[in-house]
C-alpha cells in the first residue's frame, strides 16, 4: 500500500509540475503553444485557463491529501527515532556548568570579591612603588 501511494504521489507531482507549466500566464511560457491550433477546442484560450486553473487544484488538493496520508502511514510504521542510536551528550568536565546553573548568593559574591582585591593587592603595590 505504502508502495502504491509513493507511485501515485511521483505521478501527482509531475502531473502538477507539468499543468503548472502549460498553463496560460503573462508572459512567454509553455501556454503559448496550446493557443494556435483550431482543431484543440477544449484549450481555446478563455476554456483553457478554467481548465488549466481547476487541474492545478485538483491535482494540488491530492498532493496534500497524499502527503499527510504517506507521513501517517510512515509514522504508524516506525516508532523509532533517527537520534535513538545516538550516544547521549557528556557531562561537562568542570564545574563551571553546574555553578552557571545555580543563582549566587550572598556567601558567594562576598568571596568572589574578596579573592579579586587579594588578587589586585599585589599589582597594587608595585605600582605604587
Amino acid at each position: 500500500m505504502l508502495t502504491g501511494l509513493i507511485i501515485f504521489h511521483v505521478v501527482v507531482c509531475i502531473l502538477l509540475t507539468i499543468v503548472v507549466l502549460v498553463q496560460f500566464g503573462k508572459g512567454a511560457e509553455a501556454g503559448a503553444m496550446m493557443g494556435s491550433g483550431a482543431s484543440q477546442a477544449i484549450f481555446t484560450s478563455s476554456a483553457k485557463g478554467n481548465f488549466f486553473t481547476k487541474m492545478t487544484t485538483v491535482l494540488a488538493i491530492l498532493f496534500m491529501v497524499n502527503s499527510v496520508a504517506l507521513t501517517i502511514l510512515k509514522s504508524n510504521e516506525s516508532k523509532s527515532s533517527l537520534f535513538d542510536d545516538e550516544a547521549p551528550v557528556a557531562a561537562p568536565l568542570n564545574n563551571d556548568a553546574a555553578t552557571a546553573t545555580q543563582a549566587p548568593t550572598a556567601e558567594t559574591t562576598t568571596q568572589k570579591t574578596e579573592t579579586t582585591k587579594e588578587a589586585a593587592t599585589p599589582a597594587e603595590t608595585s605600582s605604587k612603588k
